[in-house]
């Protein structure tokens, strides 16, 4: 089995050092849930009107992962609590169930499984790098899952009609224009990537992005892979600067990525770096990582807060009631737009949700944003090939991060082949 399928073009990571932890073990951490609330699993039984809907919440707690998902509940609980204090979704009120894969996807198993059968869950939100593990299962449970789909290639599976991936575009195969043109406009001339080559998904993502600037008249320099969360990349930093390599992709968690922007350093290169990992208030707690990162453009499947749009200043409203003031970490983001989802699917569902009218409804959906958040975006529930791909980018200057013109965002299409 793979060791991780995580991290792809249309994702954005927070910045700390990794923890080495690993365990196999499912836990539980701080939860809102209540005993007797009357939500249901997939069993298929109806929650009654009014009554609470339980949410279970599948995120790497602990392990490898946790110093990018460790943070996921303040996003659950920024949604639920809003929500809850309006009312409810159609009248019932959210809880929710955090459970700890352990960056592993036995983990993830384990997690999603006392979901389903103690906790006895309506529908489960995906926070997590592992959660390949436990799709199959949740897939046999009838349990919906929703989520973004950067941990692998099973969102963008018709067979796998219990998974709902809030954000378009995350099939890191799909060679779209948008990256091309973003790293034209930014002046840069020849192309370098790094990803990890044990990890399906960041491989796919790095080959995407390549022919990417091939398209759009760019250089393919250099691009390789590496072990899972590997530090040892001097010799990358070597090769792209023998390339030419004037621009690089990270898609890697931050630990990688800022390990070979101190090689690129080390060895005199100036190329410009980008992530899709990265923004948000972790990396600006961090001064070494506000340091290391000056100059850097992350990418961002979502408004940034930095535009101060009507859906942003909600976001900030809402998170700030749970004690994060600053730019939302990328776990922080997956929650906030799955719970988006989530109330988009219970809105769909009926009078009378069940997890089945749950599917039903909200595949039916076409036209999720996240409450404005992914304006102009709009999501199609039952598109799994979108035409079109939008990003956008930021860069950190001082200790903001601030939008760059003309990548505000910057959409593009498909490749042609």
């Amino acid at each position: 089995m793979h060791k991780s399928r995580c991290l792809v073009l249309v994702t954005v990571v927070a910045a700390a050092a990794l923890s080495i932890t690993a365990c196999s073990s499912s836990k539980k951490s701080n939860t809102n849930d209540q005993a007797g609330a009357t939500a249901t699993s997939a069993s298929g039984q109806s929650s009654a009107s009014s009554s609470p809907i339980k949410i279970g919440v599948v995120a790497d707690l602990t392990g490898p992962a946790s110093s990018t998902f460790g943070t996921s509940e303040k996003g659950i609980k920024a949604y639920a609590d809003a929500v809850n204090a309006e009312g409810g979704v159609n009248g019932h009120t959210i809880k929710y169930v955090m459970a700890d894969t352990a960056s592993t996807p036995t983990g993830a198993l384990t997690a999603a499984e006392r979901l389903v059968q103690t906790d006895k869950v309506f529908a489960v939100i995906s926070d997590s790098a592992s959660f390949y593990g436990a799709e199959a299962y949740l897939l046999k449970q009838h349990v919906p899952v929703i989520g973004t789909g950067f941990d692998g290639p099973e969102w963008q599976q018709k067979s796998n009609t219990n998974l709902f991936d809030v954000i378009p575009n995350a099939d890191q195969s799909t060679v779209y224009t948008t990256y091309g043109q973003a790293v034209k406009k930014v002046g840069a001339t020849t192309c370098g990537s790094l990803g990890y080559s044990d990890s399906p998904s960041s491989t796919a993502s790095i080959k995407a992005f390549q022919k990417s600037c091939v398209a759009a008249g760019l250089k393919d320099g250099y691009s390789t892979g590496v072990s899972f969360g590997s530090t040892d990349v001097a010799p990358v930093a070597l090769a792209m600067k023998s390339a030419g390599v004037d621009f690089a992709f990270m898609s890697t968690v931050t630990n990688t990525g800022f390990a070979f922007a101190a090689a690129a350093r080390t060895v005199g290169s100036n190329t410009k770096i980008s992530f899709p990992t990265g923004y948000g208030g972790d990396l600006l707690k961090v001064s070494s990582a506000v340091q290391a990162a000056q100059g850097f453009y992350f990418t961002v499947s979502f408004q940034p807060i930095e535009m101060g749009t009507p859906a942003t200043k909600v976001l900030q409203q809402r998170l700030a009631s749970v004690g994060e003031t600053a730019s939302p970490g990328y776990a922080e983001q997956v929650a906030y737009l799955s719970m988006a989802g989530v109330a988009a699917g219970i809105k769909a569902a009926g009078d009378n949700p069940t997890p089945a009218s749950f599917t039903t409804g909200l595949r039916a959906v076409t036209d999720f944003d996240a409450d404005g958040l992914l304006s102009p975006v709009k999501v199609s529930f039952s598109d799994y090939d979108p035409a079109q791909s939008c990003v956008w980018f930021v860069q950190l200057e001082g200790s903001k991060f601030v939008l760059v013109n003309g990548l505000d965002p910057i959409c593009g299409g498909k490749v042609a082949g």
